[in-house]
């Protein structure tokens, strides 16, 4: 059952971001994720509703939603296809009426994910610090 966060397990929900990212985004750089830690520390995560899932008292993922958008869903590469992502979308679902999140359209298993959430895609744009194309997606109750 996710639970909301501490600000001391920041660290570690960053290092989950970062080796997930770069798991997940092999047609970003490596560097770019690397250049982007610090901002995610101290910047995005304060800003977000963080909602942290364990598996034996060690955290293995996370959801950060800002007001009714998904800024970040994270599990730990070791750890994912169990359902701790889907796990974390239910409590996010359960809390918010609609949600909204940009995903890089080449992240084939994040779309596919969003998909049977019951998300869809309603734009798409570049995005400016990656080139990468990048699709809006929403869900409503």
């Amino acid at each position: 059952m996710p639970r909301p966060a501490t600000r001391e397990e920041f660290p570690h929900l960053v290092d989950i971001w970062l080796r997930a990212s770069q798991q997940a985004h092999p047609f970003i750089a490596e560097t770019y994720w690397r250049a982007r830690a610090d901002e995610m520390a101290r910047r995005r995560l304060p800003t977000c509703e963080v909602q942290v899932l364990e598996a034996g008292r060690h955290v293995i993922g996370f959801c950060a939603m800002h007001g009714d958008h998904l800024e970040a869903l994270f599990v730990d590469p070791e750890v994912q296809s169990f359902g701790h992502g889907t796990s974390l979308m239910a409590q996010a679902m359960k809390n918010h009426p609609c949600i909204t999140l940009w995903v890089y359209s080449r992240n084939v298993r994040a779309v596919s994910f969003y998909r049977r959430l019951g998300f869809g895609s309603i734009d798409e744009r570049e995005d400016p610090e990656t080139g990468e194309q990048e699709l809006l997606m929403v869900w409503s109750r």
